[in-house]
Order: C-alpha cells, then sequence, then structure tokens
C-alpha cells in the first residue's frame, strides 16, 4: 500500500514539474488583439490539457521576438516560415518562392504534420516545429502603373527580407532592384514609395485603404510568390516526450478552419484591387520559378524532400502546373 502511495506522489510531482508555466515569444503586427495571439489561445488551451501551461509573451517586432527565444527568454517561439529556417530546414523552406501556391495545397500539407516520413524532419535535439499556422499567399502589392509582363519589373524596386539568397536571385533574375525590408518597416517604406513593389499577404494589407494611404494606383497581381506562414518552434527538452506530437495532432484536427482562416482574409479584400496576368506570362515565370527553386535546392538551401512533397501535393490540385509535366 505504501508503495502504491509513494509511486503516486512521484506521478504528481512529476505531472506538477512538467505543468510549471512555459514561456512563447510571439511575433504579432497586430500584438494581441490580432489574429495570430488569437489562434494561439487556442492552442494554449490545448496544450493545458496536456499538463503545459503556456504564457504568450507577444511583440510587434519580429526581430525582438527572435532576440528574446535566443536570449533563452522564452522556450518556445512563433515567428514567421521565412525567419525560422535556421531553426528548421524543412519548415523553414515552406517560405520558398513559387512553392506552397494557395491555401489548399497548405491545408493539404498541414493534414501531414504527423506522417512519419514528415514529422521526424520537424524534430532535432535544440529545435522542434511542432505547428504552422496559415497566414495566406503573398502577392506582388504594386503602386506603380500596372505590370502585366515580367519584363515589364526591369528597374523596379522590389523589397526583399535580408539573408535569403532565393528572393535575391529572384529579384535579380527580373532586372530589378533590391530593398531589404523586415516586417517592421516594409508597409512604410512602401507608403513612403521607397519600393515599388512588395510581396504581401492579404492578412498583412487588409488593415490599410489602399488607394488612400498608397494611392491610386495601387493594385495586387493575383499570382503567387510565395507562401507565409507562422512556424511554432520550441526547445524539445523544456517539454514532456510527446508534447510535440500532440501540438502537430490538434494541427491536423484543425487544418481544415485553419486554411480557411486565410482562405477569408484573402477573400476580403475588394476585387478592385486584383489584377491578373496572361498565363503566357505566368508560364514564364513558373519556368523561372522552377529554375531558381532547383538551383536552391543543389546547394541545400531548400529542403529536398520538402520541395518533391509539395510538387506532389501540388499536382494533385493542379495536374496543368509546369512542374507536373513529364
Amino acid at each position: 500500500m505504501r508503495k502504491i502511495i509513494w509511486m503516486s506522489l512521484l506521478a504528481l510531482i512529476a505531472t506538477a514539474s512538467w505543468a510549471d508555466e512555459q514561456s512563447w515569444c510571439v511575433f504579432d503586427p497586430l500584438s494581441t488583439q490580432g489574429d495570430i495571439s488569437r489562434r494561439l489561445q487556442d492552442i494554449r488551451s490545448y496544450a493545458l490539457q496536456n499538463q503545459v501551461e503556456l504564457k504568450l509573451k507577444t511583440y510587434k517586432n519580429e526581430k525582438d521576438a527572435i532576440q528574446s527565444f535566443e536570449r533563452n527568454q522564452c522556450s518556445g517561439l512563433v515567428a514567421s516560415n521565412f525567419n525560422t529556417h535556421r531553426y528548421n530546414h524543412f519548415m523553414g523552406t515552406t517560405g520558398g518562392i513559387g512553392l506552397i501556391p494557395n491555401n489548399r495545397v497548405a491545408r493539404a500539407f498541414l493534414q501531414l504534420l504527423n506522417h512519419s516520413n514528415v514529422e521526424k524532419r520537424m524534430i532535432a535535439a535544440d529545435y522542434e516545429v511542432i505547428g504552422m499556422i496559415p497566414i495566406g499567399t503573398a502577392y506582388m502589392t504594386m503602386n506603380t502603373q500596372l505590370i502585366n509582363k515580367v519584363s515589364q519589373l526591369r528597374n523596379k524596386t522590389i523589397g526583399i527580407l535580408a539573408d535569403n539568397p532565393p528572393q535575391l536571385a529572384l529579384v535579380q533574375s527580373v532586372g530589378a532592384k533590391p530593398v531589404y525590408v523586415d516586417f517592421s518597416n516594409a508597409i512604410d517604406l512602401f507608403k513612403r514609395k521607397k519600393i515599388d513593389i512588395l510581396a504581401a499577404p492579404a492578412y498583412g494589407i487588409l488593415p490599410y485603404n489602399l488607394k488612400t494611404e498608397f494611392g491610386e494606383a495601387t493594385q495586387v497581381v493575383n499570382f503567387p510568390v510565395a507562401y507565409f506562414a507562422m512556424n511554432l518552434v520550441i526547445r524539445p527538452q523544456a517539454y514532456p516526450a510527446g508534447f510535440g506530437h500532440q501540438v502537430r495532432s490538434w494541427f491536423v484536427k484543425n487544418s481544415n478552419s485553419l486554411a480557411a482562416q486565410a482562405i477569408q482574409w484573402e477573400n476580403h479584400l475588394p476585387a478592385y484591387y486584383w489584377a491578373d496576368i496572361s498565363s503566357y506570362e505566368k508560364q514564364g515565370y513558373d519556368a523561372m520559378v522552377v529554375k531558381i527553386s532547383k538551383r536552391y535546392v543543389d546547394t541545400g538551401y531548400y529542403d529536398a524532400y520538402f520541395v518533391e512533397l509539395i510538387n506532389r501535393l501540388r499536382c494533385q490540385d493542379d495536374p496543368k502546373y509546369l512542374g507536373c509535366r513529364r
């Protein structure tokens, strides 16, 4: 009897130790009122069911969130797929140019997060990715005259992220001029006409009246450049065994609603902002992007397995895509 009581006490102590509060550094440009933070409240409630209490520290500047995580002020980080590449090569490739083309393919990918071949690539000794919140496709937003040909991008200034060689290669390949931006200053630079073109998801520009604040000529080209998402990264040693798997299961279960939210943001952007380009120009752009992607798979910057997986999912969604032709 004493042995049973003693084992029960040990179990309670172990459970209590994992119930200790764990802090996550969260990048949300809209602060605690943003949709990213609201979605994380759902994940926080789910984590509590698994004996992990989360404290969310929200930052409007992504650099601040990442620096706090680097200083071990948080055991978890929620930041863009572009800037979490350093922690997980596989999940960092979700932001690769021309890879995830729409929210349907993003949803199909989310449904695979607990597949053994995918999950093992999200886990390492120091860092583990436990989920991805879709934000949506990044489109070219331009405050210059309508550009309906790739050749018209020559000498235009395009905002790109620092330390992202494929973005730089893409801009250089069309003869445009790169301007380094980050999520804290990109919109301001665009409003002040310091850059002509900014790749952004609908979520990032919905708070603004594009015509009033950016200029009457402002339009959004209805063609995907890259996919924007928030990756959830933890230091696994700070969490109970299996915690990452449990949270990834939550993402699989909620993949439909997560993708639907991103679709809703895009649908909320008024129709008069959208501009189309010809199928001929799209094919030319696709060919250029495929070439650049292959180069960065060969150098190891993009994860080869991820690119292959996304290509299969994309071909299921759109069999006519250039990369599906044999």
